[in-house]
């Protein structure tokens, strides 16, 4: 599987990981009592690991710190 990385602000992963969580409710919970609709296992899967990968994304950007200069660095 090929692995990409990209640059987002907090608040451009924080838009990004709301709007790909309120997709996967609805392919898991409104799309499947619309008529002719095909459940895709494998789909549903990697979505919800897309979906895992930027929460714990943004859990960690959130808990971050800013860095600092220590004392022992400063002028």
């Amino acid at each position: 599987m090929k692995k990409i990385s990209l640059s987002l602000t907090l608040e451009e992963l924080q838009a990004l990981t709301t709007l790909a969580d309120n997709q996967l409710f609805r392919v898991k919970y409104i799309d499947p009592k619309m008529p002719g609709y095909s459940i895709q296992p494998k789909e549903l899967e990697i979505a919800s690991s897309a979906v895992q990968i930027l929460t714990e994304a943004l859990k960690a950007a959130k808990d971050a710190k800013p860095r600092t200069a220590s004392a022992g660095n400063r002028q």
